[in-house]
């Protein structure tokens, strides 16, 4: 159920930038085809943003075995930290554009996605995990879920499993930062929206927190059965620490991130009643999804851990593969940029939710007058529970993992027959406002 509203105007009409017209084979040779990243390795929240590098690694040992893509192997040939500050991501940006030289800049894996602006105006292929409203600055930036978020529209993941869960009365939690309040506010808004009691909001606490004051005491008086956060990992342990400590053993919880094998390694029971939306196949489910085998293989083979950002690694290297195989042999950067633009009902071979490429629905906001359909017309997501050490698939089956309602609008009700799964099950008829997965280039 999160809100992945995708684009079908504002940019059809928009001429590729100057230097993605002008030749574009920058850092291909006969052989090698090179491209470089920048990660927040060195991150407040300590989580493995790094593991993007190894997604994408993953990848290219992968391609390079079968012979590549039209003779050439892929080189990763720059994996830079940005630090999670504003002005290095920009400068790490420019070092692989201008000096480096690189064909593509993959994967993209930081909270301060400053360089947006300036690669799209440069026109290289840039592919990202897309935590970050800036992915939506161009038609050569590529989210591994789509290039639009909208934070503040309604967020109807939480209220799903408050709803699935029977639970009516709710509170939220956000730290005081922009990205964490306006999470806040998209939570608020479905909550609203379907009728819940919203006992607290509390979008003031300071990062690193170790004390919820009165809060608690709110929630204890108010009887609030489940609580949605907007914070990292570290923070939504630290709620549910604080409400069991005061004898709210029975409260249910969501957490926007946090969903991670190392996170349960770090955690274990400390995560219990922790639920999380996800929009691709759970690892737990990797035996439906031949796809999702191929990456955790590979991901073996290099001795790297498997979560969530190397797979978004791992998506962000075959989007450019698929792109330079759809281009052909005599492949630009603009030429790659447009063959993307082409894929509709794009999942990584149904490892993910689809996204539509084309029109480009992909970068922004749906056209709701023009009654188009995209991924921003319908809200997906896979949900999980951390419980006893471990994450359990919810509501869903390992053969229909997601659950979608229709977005943009939402439905009026969660009643179940506004629902649908993905893959449908046996029988069932998708809604006309679903996206339908078509075919992109094969992965070798």
């Amino acid at each position: 159920m999160v809100p992945l509203s995708i684009l079908l105007g504002g940019f059809a009409a928009a001429a590729a930038p100057a230097s993605a017209q002008a030749g574009g084979r920058s850092g291909v040779t006969a052989t090698t085809i090179s491209v470089g990243g920048v990660a927040g390795v060195t991150n407040p929240v300590g989580q493995p943003y790094a593991s993007g590098f190894d997604g994408v690694q993953a990848y290219f040992n992968y391609v390079d075995a079968k012979g590549g893509v039209f003779g050439r192997k892929f080189k990763l040939v720059a994996q830079l930290d940005d630090e999670s500050r504003a002005s290095q991501d920009l400068a790490e940006a420019r070092s692989l554009v201008e000096e480096k030289h690189v064909f593509a800049v993959l994967p993209v894996v930081t909270q301060t996605f400053t360089a947006a602006t300036y690669l799209a105006q440069k026109g290289i292929p840039t592919f990202g995990w897309n935590i970050n409203a800036e992915w939506d600055r161009g038609l050569n930036l590529f989210g591994e879920k789509g290039s639009y978020l909208c934070f503040t529209c309604p967020n109807a993941g939480p209220a799903f499993i408050a709803k699935q869960l029977g639970l009516h009365t709710v509170a939220i939690l956000a730290y005081a930062g922009s990205a964490s309040i306006t999470c806040a506010q998209g939570m608020a808004a479905a909550f609203q929206k379907y009728g819940f009691n919203i006992a607290l909001i509390d979008t003031s606490l300071p990062f690193g927190f170790s004390d919820l004051g009165s809060d608690v005491d709110q929630m204890k008086s108010k009887g609030v059965q489940f609580v949605g956060t907007c914070m990292d990992i570290g923070g939504e342990v630290n709620v549910a620490q604080s409400l069991r400590r005061a004898g709210l053993t029975d409260v249910k919880y969501y957490a926007p991130q946090g969903y991670d094998p190392g996170t349960i390694a770090r955690y274990g029971k400390e995560l219990n009643g922790i639920y999380f939306a996800i929009g691709f196949v759970p690892f737990e489910d990797a035996a439906s999804s031949r796809a999702l085998q191929l990456f955790m293989r590979q991901m073996n083979k290099l001795h790297k851990p498997i979560n969530e950002q190397a797979l978004a690694g791992w998506i962000d290297a075959d989007l450019l593969y698929k792109g330079i195989k759809k281009a052909g042999p005599n492949f630009t950067q603009h030429s790659v940029v447009d063959a993307i633009n082409t894929f509709n009902g794009y999942t990584a071979d149904g490892i993910r939710l689809p996204v539509n490429w084309g029109f480009p629905e992909g970068h922004g906001p749906p056209n709701n007058q023009n009654n188009t359909v995209g991924v921003g017309t319908e809200a997906c997501a896979a949900f999980l529970l951390a419980m006893n050490g471990r994450f359990s698939p919810q509501f869903g089956t390992p053969a229909q993992p997601f659950i979608c309602l229709r977005n943009n609008p939402l439905p009026p009700t969660l009643d179940p027959k506004f629902s649908y799964r993905r893959p449908p099950i046996p029988g069932e008829v998708l809604p006309s406002t679903a996206t339908v997965p078509t075919t992109s280039p094969a992965t070798p």
